[in-house]
């Protein structure tokens, strides 16, 4: 997918979707597509997410779907499936704690846009403007969960 295609998919991204078009395309050419068989593990619930890791290949990252589905779990529990404009693993790449979830690919398989745990560092270093729109989409989520469990 080229940088013009990625930048739409971006833009559509609630974490993304209100920054300009110039950092829309730093942010789709410093990440990376990947794509996973059916049933290949993408993050694995309890993954620690500092140490050597983070600076392998694949290191630590935050996925957005493109194509197929992901299917996200809890304690072996399924929690949501995951479709293209959807994401996952942002969470560790802001508190640094251990993979919350296990994320797999779904039964056609999956490709992802990757973003780094340092490119992810230095999008907010340079555009800390950046910060409070996802701040918004997080709090929103969280504000939902607590609704969701209250019934």
């Amino acid at each position: 997918m080229g940088t013009d295609e990625l930048v739409a998919v971006l833009e559509k991204v609630d974490l993304f979707h209100d920054l300009r078009l110039r950092v829309l395309r730093q942010i789709a050419e410093a990440g990376r597509e990947e794509r996973f068989e059916a049933g290949d593990v993408v993050i694995a619930e309890g993954e620690e997410v500092s140490g050597f890791r983070s600076f392998s290949q694949r290191g630590v990252e935050m996925h957005v779907v493109l194509t197929g589905t992901a299917l996200a779990s809890v304690r072996g529990q399924q929690h949501a499936e995951l479709r293209p404009g959807e994401y996952f693993g942002e969470l560790s790449l802001i508190d640094g704690l251990p993979r919350s979830a296990e994320v797999r690919a779904g039964e056609r398989g999956l490709s992802t846009f990757a973003i780094s745990k340092w490119t992810f560092a230095d999008l907010l270093d340079e555009h800390p403007e950046v910060a409070l729109p996802m701040l918004r989409v997080m709090v929103a989520r969280l504000r939902a969960t607590e609704a969701a469990a209250d019934r």
